[in-house]
């Protein structure tokens, strides 16, 4: 019987000082945890926590599924020649323009939305099965390599000097400065990205002061907010001042401790995606209740304010928010990432098509798509790193075109499973097992300046954010986004792991092998389900054999042009002054 020796029973007048004796009734349990073994009995009990736990950490099946969030500001506006687009414009000053017959005005939202309802009449007609595809393809990609000689520009504006044609092995860009901080001479180090340092660490610099090339970090920031990701300083031990000049750039490379320079020496690159599910296996709807929380804007066009002489109602901003699910099992047995690791997250790999035909002409080139990182975003101009004519800002996506009414318009093409496109900039230290995301990647996708330019109006008009004065043909306006969506689906462990290489049949196959500790080194992965202090774990649902992620996308699409300053400035509304202030 359960706890039955637990038992104890204590007579009435030996519990306390006057106490008589009561007769005592024990209620026994019908509980066990024994039962006699029937010869024959092929019957097994089974606990079905067990049982599922079992089955979920045997899973390598994942379904994916969440929600976009399309955030957007229709900014650029412009003048275009080609009929069909000048009659669907979301028109500025239209009474002007009945005059001079030059139609301005802002493209349609529907050619930045995810799903079309309609394509603009006299350029295509309509197919309902690809309203899903015609604007944006999305896929589950996997980052399954990584590059190191992708060639890289950052250009520093606070300095106004650009440090060109270094390879991403090379290491995160700087500037360099000097100041004084708490009463002790120091060098700045301004990044082009987050460099992921700590105080007490070190760095190898591509260049030398005083014939040294290898620093301690002597502090993170500058004093100024938020400079700690970028800004790190190190002791001016009298250095010459030739050596640091203020503007002085190069590369470095994050080193753990010098006793064990050689392995704590961080890696950089770029991470490779392969597309492992294709564009029709993703299905997307419209989210029923839930939209951005921006207002749709959208006017009346009178029908003698138009060039067709049309009634109808423009819309140039929208808020739409739409859910997405990968129409098929991925099953990531075998896969292993770019570190030769067993795969820990998959990306929803969002790539603008463009079919409509604003977009995407080349220049001579096999891509439209621009691509870059952080470092090669400015404030006051649009940085030449995105010139269109250049080949280091391009990616593997082929550009395509067709014909309709005499005039060639462009869009990129479909993907195929096995394609390859280029990822984030990332940093890998094999001691600590662990890698780090610097810098996302970045797409740009611009106007065809043959069927749309944006460019300055009459003077006797006043001026509306996203006009030019003038346009390089070679930096046409456009927008930016970011491409891929990391949704983990398993988690490394927060501790690295370290044996004896006597004891290698205990390790995994991913392992690091340190000669300087003469140890294997690795991180456990977390089984399904667990999260640990530190909120690191998935804890998706699982049925059927199944997981089931679910994951929130905010697709920021951002304009580039050659200021902005004033693209959001009529989002933001004055506080209303009443008798509340």
């Amino acid at each position: 019987m359960r706890k039955q020796d637990e038992i104890r029973i204590v007579l009435g007048n030996k519990r306390y000082a006057g106490s008589s004796n009561q007769p005592v009734q024990i209620q026994l349990p019908l509980i066990g945890d024994r039962r006699n073994f029937v010869q024959g009995d092929r019957s097994n009990v089974v606990n079905l926590q067990d049982i599922f736990n079992t089955e979920r950490q045997a899973s390598n099946t994942f379904r994916l599924a969440g929600k976009i969030v399309n955030i957007f500001n229709n900014s650029i506006s412009g003048k275009t020649t080609y009929t069909p687009f000048k009659d669907s414009l979301y028109y500025v000053d239209p009474i002007t323009s009945v005059t001079t017959n030059v139609w301005q005005g802002y493209p349609p939202y529907q050619e930045f939305g995810f799903i079309r309802e309609s394509m603009i009449s006299g350029h295509l007609d309509f197919i309902p099965k690809s309203s899903t595809t015609y604007n944006w393809s999305i896929y589950t990609t996997y980052a399954f390599s990584s590059s190191t000689t992708q060639v890289m520009s950052y250009t520093d504006e606070k300095y106004n000097v650009t440090n060109t044609n270094f390879l991403v092995s090379d290491g995160i860009p700087f500037v360099l400065d000097t100041g004084v901080y708490n009463g002790k001479n120091l060098v700045y180090f301004y990044c082009g990205t987050n460099h992921n340092l700590s105080s007490g660490e070190f760095v190898k610099l591509n260049i030398t002061i005083n014939g040294k090339n290898v620093f301690q970090v002597y502090d993170i920031g500058d004093g100024t907010y938020n400079s700690e990701k970028r800004v790190f300083s190190i002791y001016n031990l009298k250095f010459d001042n030739i050596d640091i000049t203020t503007g002085r750039y190069g590369n470095l490379k994050r080193i753990l401790t010098l006793t064990n320079s050689a392995e704590t020496e961080s890696k950089y690159y770029i991470r490779l995606h392969k597309v492992i599910t294709t564009q029709d296996e993703t299905f997307l709807t419209k989210m029923a209740f839930e939209n951005n929380p921006f207002p749709i804007k959208r006017k009346l066009e009178y029908s003698g304010l138009t060039p067709n002489n049309t009634q109808r109602v423009s819309v140039k901003d929208g808020r739409q928010t739409y859910g997405y699910t990968i129409n098929k099992d991925i099953d990531i047995s075998g896969l292993v990432d770019n570190n030769g690791k067993p795969v820990s997250e998959l990306f929803i790999s969002i790539i603008n098509k463009g079919y409509g035909g604003w977009f995407n002409k080349p220049d001579n080139q096999t891509s439209a798509i621009d691509i870059g990182w952080d470092f090669n975003f400015t404030k006051t101009d649009i940085n030449y790193w995105w010139t269109h004519s250049g080949t280091n800002n391009k990616d593997n996506i082929p550009v395509n075109s067709y014909q309709k009414n005499g005039t060639t318009f462009y869009y990129n093409e479909t993907l195929n499973v096995g394609d390859v496109v280029k990822g984030d900039f990332c940093e890998y230290n094999e001691i600590e097992q662990n890698e780090y995301v610097l810098s996302d990647i970045y797409h740009k996708y611009s106007f065809n300046t043959e069927h749309f330019s944006p460019s300055q109006i009459s003077s006797s008009v006043p001026t509306v954010n996203g006009f030019y004065n003038l346009i390089d043909s070679m930096l046409p306006p456009g927008y930016s986004y970011k491409p891929h969506y990391s949704i983990p689906i398993r988690v490394f462990s927060n501790y690295v792991e370290t044996i004896g290489s006597d004891q290698i049949n205990q390790v995994p196959f991913y392992s690091y092998y340190s000669d300087a500790t003469e140890k294997l080194l690795w991180r456990d992965t977390y089984d399904y389900g667990y999260v640990d202090s530190d909120n690191r774990g998935v804890d998706y649902p699982f049925i059927n054999g199944t997981h089931y992620p679910f994951a929130d996308i905010v697709f920021l699409q951002h304009p580039m042009s050659r200021d902005t300053s004033g693209y959001f400035t009529n989002e933001i509304n004055q506080p209303t002054t009443d008798d509340c202030e």
